[in-house]
């Protein structure tokens, strides 16, 4: 095995291994009812995020020098946040199926959950995972453009049904490209918050 795929391979692991583990162990359990979803993204990130900051360090020298400047966070900001919202009308627009389902289950129960899940465990543990280790790992392997296509693909399959699938692929593009612009993962971290937020803003909104 050569020493790019074993550097892939290894936070993979680390990555599924959490996420199995906590699945198994939340599916054991009734104590987390309706929110369990929830519960679930934010255990997987504090039981994997110490595992993933260390293979990230481990990287520091490829990134450079990170450039994170005041312009860029708002650019990332608005482009997370109308991506988000963009989105979120076209799917209702064309009624892309099981959408309404899945916004039912991670936009309904605990508010102050959803803001410490959607705002703080996902995008921290996503990022880290897809942008911070694996993007910039896939990059010693193949050209960046092939780099983010795949991560995307990954970031996708990862959400496990169409409506989010297809919104976390372009929305991986536009993270990896902070990722690439930033060279630092508070860059897609921070995109990634913009456009939670803008989810959950936007569904309040709606049930009002």
């Amino acid at each position: 095995m050569s020493n790019g795929i074993r550097r892939i391979l290894e936070p993979v692991f680390v990555f599924l291994a959490v996420a199995c583990l906590v699945e198994l162990s939340l599916g054991m359990t009734g104590w987390f009812g309706e929110d369990v979803i929830l519960w679930g993204t934010l255990l997987r990130a504090i039981f994997t995020v110490p595992g993933l900051a260390y293979f990230y360090r481990e990287d520091k020298a490829g990134r450079g020098e990170w450039r994170l400047g005041i312009k860029t966070a708002v650019l990332l900001v608005v482009a997370g946040a109308g991506l988000s919202v963009a989105f979120r009308f076209l799917f209702m627009a064309i009624g892309v199926p099981g959408y309404e389902a899945v916004e039912e289950n991670l936009m309904t129960g605990n508010l102050l959950l959803q803001a410490v899940a959607l705002l703080a465990a996902s995008p921290i543990l996503e990022e880290f995972f897809f942008r911070g280790v694996l993007y910039g790992r896939l990059k010693e392997l193949v050209s960046v453009p092939a780099a983010m296509a795949v991560s995307s693909a990954l970031f996708g399959l990862y959400h496990g049904n169409l409506s989010q699938g297809i919104y976390a692929f372009f929305m991986g593009i536009l993270l990896a490209w902070a990722m690439e612009h930033c060279r630092t993962v508070a860059g897609p971290i921070l995109l990634h918050v913009a456009a939670n937020a803008a989810a959950i803003w936007l569904n309040l909104v709606i049930m009002l």
